[in-house]
């Protein structure tokens, strides 16, 4: 199948995110799901939350796993938004999201890099601490390559 290229702005950027319920899919594939069309690769999923198998409801991404009801909060352009970790995904005003990005982006209204913005409480502490804390040192490594 040809590919082609097309321009989108910010607006229809964060909605298709919004849509994302796996890291594996694409743009496309978010896509054709919304226009009902059947998927192209197996990495197409059905559009529910991923299962981890972590602790009933972990979201895991990257190196970095956070247990249900963890607590976030990220501070933009003056502006406070919290989220929680629900079902394996970022639950932030009552939409879901797959990606701490994703939830970052969709809050504040730009594209931003969610790592740099959000900071969790675990259940059971006290301490807030900045998410990219909780990546293991091989992801770390991975990302700077």
């Amino acid at each position: 199948m040809q590919h082609r290229q097309i321009d989108i702005d910010v607006e229809v950027n964060r909605w298709i995110e919004g849509k994302r319920v796996s890291f594996d899919q694409t743009h496309n594939d978010i896509l054709r799901t919304e226009a009902g069309l059947p998927p192209l690769s197996p990495r197409s999923i059905a559009a529910t939350p991923p299962s981890n198998g972590e602790g009933g409801g972990a979201w895991s991404a990257k190196g970095a796993t956070l247990p249900a009801g963890t607590k976030l909060r990220m501070s933009y352009n003056g502006k406070a938004f919290s989220s929680v970790i629900e079902s394996g995904t970022w639950l932030a005003n009552g939409a879901r999201y797959v990606s701490p990005s994703a939830a970052a982006s969709a809050l504040a209204g730009v594209s931003l890099n969610g790592w740099m913005y959000w900071e969790a409480q675990i259940p059971g502490t006290d301490r807030w601490q900045p998410i990219s804390k909780f990546r293991t040192e091989i992801a770390r490594r991975r990302t700077r390559k």
